[in-house]
């Protein structure tokens, strides 16, 4: 039977079936005719708008060219999505810790992320990602942690798609302020936030200490809007993360939005703010001047605030422009993180 709105585990599991299916070289009318199934069955597994179970899995992976236990994945995410109850990201391995996220985040049209203490994933630089991950896990070997910087920079690819998805980032100041590796990288980093933030498919808001407990909202979070499904939530993890499509856990977090617009930055401030924090990572002064910054920003908040003024522009401008001239003509082939 056909359902109009399937579950995120349900159209995950299709991706990966019409992969393979495609991987096999059939059609699917020429799967459903080997398989001796209705020629809408196929179709229905592979956009999720089936309650596929293990046997149907089964033999649609057999009949593609996989034995039992190159299928277990499949059958795996095919018994999460029979319990209907959302699913765990556990897998240690970074990169494949990602795979269900990326191909929800593909499919959106909007996401909406909220990040307390880290800079978001897919705003991250290569060295700010191979600092954090490396400080989590330190006896991860080499080669892998290659892999999941590898993998953080191909999930960064739908930044640049010339589709109309949107991202709107949420970042509050104290992911600004932890140091991940050195100056340079977090320099680097945020500089990196100010020139992403220029794109008319991101938007990055920042929320100020200033406006303290009015700014916390917990832990990392994911909305993710989509014309045809209902919005999806990943609620992020050390290790991994938790996808959910519950309607009562997806409106909880659907309410704090109008709350988390409130108390951040507007982007002209949000960028001035990132600019001027690196600017006091590339003067090595960063915890002097937390103090000053905080009252700044707190004037900013009750109503001074600079509302993309040309001065303001102007230093954003100049600031970035100073940085990139610097890095390029003190040495030419080295990276922007060590200049």
């Amino acid at each position: 039977m056909g359902i109009s709105n399937p579950t995120a585990a349900y159209r995950e599991l299709g991706g990966a079936l019409r992969r393979l299916r495609q991987s096999a070289g059939f059609t699917g009318a020429e799967l459903a005719r080997k398989l001796a199934w209705p020629p809408l069955m196929v179709s229905r597994m592979e956009t999720g708008k089936r309650d596929s179970t293990t046997v149907d899995v089964v033999q649609y992976a057999v009949m593609c060219g996989l034995n039992l236990p190159q299928a277990q994945p499949l059958l795996e995410l095919t018994r999460l999505a029979e319990r209907r109850q959302g699913y765990w990201l556990s897998d240690k391995r970074i990169g494949n810790s990602l795979r269900s996220l990326i191909f929800h985040e593909s499919a959106a049209k909007h996401s909406i992320i909220y990040e307390p203490l880290a800079i978001p994933g897919l705003l991250q630089t290569a060295t700010y990602a191979e600092a954090r991950i490396s400080a989590r896990e330190p006896d991860l070997p080499e080669e892998e942690l290659k892999g999941a910087v590898r993998t953080r920079e191909q999930r960064q690819r739908i930044l640049h798609w010339s589709t109309p998805t949107r991202f709107t980032f949420y970042v509050h100041e104290q992911a600004l302020r932890l140091r991940v590796g050195s100056a340079a990288i977090m320099q680097e980093q945020l500089l990196h936030l100010v020139l992403s933030a220029d794109s008319n498919k991101i938007k990055l808001r920042i929320l100020p200490n200033a406006v303290g407990k009015r700014s916390d909202f917990g832990g990392p979070f994911q909305l993710m809007e989509s014309d045809e499904h209902a919005p999806l939530l990943y609620l992020d993890h050390l290790f991994g993360g938790l996808i959910l499509d519950d309607r009562s856990y997806v409106n909880d977090y659907q309410q704090l939005l109008p709350m988390l617009a409130d108390v951040a930055l507007d982007e002209g401030q949000s960028r001035e703010f990132t600019a001027s924090l690196a600017d006091e990572y590339d003067r090595g002064s960063q915890p002097d001047v937390a103090h000053r910054l905080e009252e700044e920003q707190l004037q900013r908040h009750v109503g001074q605030r600079l509302r993309g003024s040309g001065v303001a522009e102007e230093q954003l401008q100049r600031r970035v422009g100073e940085f990139v001239c610097r890095s390029s003509f003190s040495n030419p082939t080295a990276p922007i993180y060590e200049g």
